[in-house]
């Protein structure tokens, strides 16, 4: 399962965006920057299904990458931020870390802004799977 999350971590480091964001990955240590800005990526991996005796054993999962903003700041920004995550994990797109092939399997869903306390979260949910 670790070149599946390397595939999707790695894809997320290569997003391109102006001014660039810097990204929170799971399990390493992070101090959000100053202004509040920045990514948050997480990797679910779910049960594994089978296609069959030919095609065997397809893991799946979610990747969500949350763009992180600052409360209080318009909310057209961070959607934006959140739109260029969504192209960059366009249905079908394929990724490889070490041999490992992991596909994006639906069109990314962005949801509804989330305001919390000192910032505003929006959230993109990317559905991949790897045989």
């Amino acid at each position: 399962m670790q070149k599946v999350t390397d595939a999707l971590l790695s894809r997320v480091g290569s997003l391109v965006l102006s001014p660039v964001l810097p990204v929170a990955y799971p399990g390493l240590s992070f101090a959000p920057p100053s202004d509040g800005k920045y990514l948050r990526a997480e990797v679910f991996h779910n049960a594994a299904k089978w296609e069959g005796a030919t095609a065997g054993r397809m893991d799946q999962g979610l990747l969500q990458v949350t763009v992180v903003w600052p409360k209080g700041k318009p909310t057209i920004q961070p959607i934006t931020v959140a739109d260029a995550v969504m192209a960059h994990f366009a249905k079908g797109t394929e990724m490889v870390s070490q041999g490992r092939k992991v596909t994006v399997t639906a069109e990314p869903v962005m949801a509804t802004p989330i305001y919390e306390d000192s910032s505003t979260l929006v959230p993109v949910t990317i559905s991949w799977a790897s045989a």
